[in-house]
């Protein structure tokens, strides 16, 4: 699949879905003995998804150029 065929919001939802699994993957193991506690660390998921989102973009906008 050439970039020309991926729009920049599919890559910042691309870069979006990575981020988060990757964090998933990280952090899941360190989750399961918090219970509850782990909660307070979604926010985070969605900000370390977020730099995601930035970079799927930015990475979209250089190769296109």
């Amino acid at each position: 699949m050439s970039m020309k065929n991926i729009s920049k919001k599919q890559a910042q939802y691309g870069g979006y879905a990575i981020f988060i699994f990757i964090f998933v993957l990280i952090a899941f193991p360190l989750l399961i003995p918090m219970g509850f506690k782990m909660l307070i660390l979604v926010p985070l998921a969605f900000a370390i998804g977020m730099v995601g989102y930035w970079l799927g973009g930015l990475i979209h906008r250089k190769m296109s150029e």
